[in-house]
């Protein structure tokens, strides 16, 4: 069977940017998520609570660019969570401009 576990409105504060404001202070971001994947009966279920929890470390990181942070995802989801076929991530700097949001979003087929 095929489930979608959703990531929503999650507002983090998080040093990401290359503008020297940026590296000083924590800005807010909000983290949207949708990952697909498929359990079987007898099959391990796939735990939010340790989805968020590794959303929540890699932004230790630091990050600079919004596409590091991607890349990162891309990278480590698959080795970490084998039981996603699929998913969207959509970073959001909330606070980067007075009048606008910027937003930048990967999504990946696995299989």
């Amino acid at each position: 069977m095929e489930y979608v576990i959703f990531l929503e409105d999650w507002i983090l504060e998080v040093v990401i940017g290359i503008l020297p404001f940026e590296r000083e202070k924590k800005q807010k971001i909000k983290l949207e998520g949708e990952f697909c994947y498929f359990k079987n009966q007898g099959e391990t279920f796939l735990d939010y609570r340790e989805l968020r929890k590794f959303f929540k470390e890699a932004f230790l990181n630091e990050f600079g660019l919004l596409e590091e942070a991607l890349e990162y995802f891309s990278k480590e989801i698959p080795k970490r969570f084998s039981q996603i076929q699929s998913y969207k991530i959509t970073i959001t700097k909330l606070e980067i401009f007075e009048d606008c949001k910027v937003a930048m979003q990967i999504s990946h087929k696995i299989c």
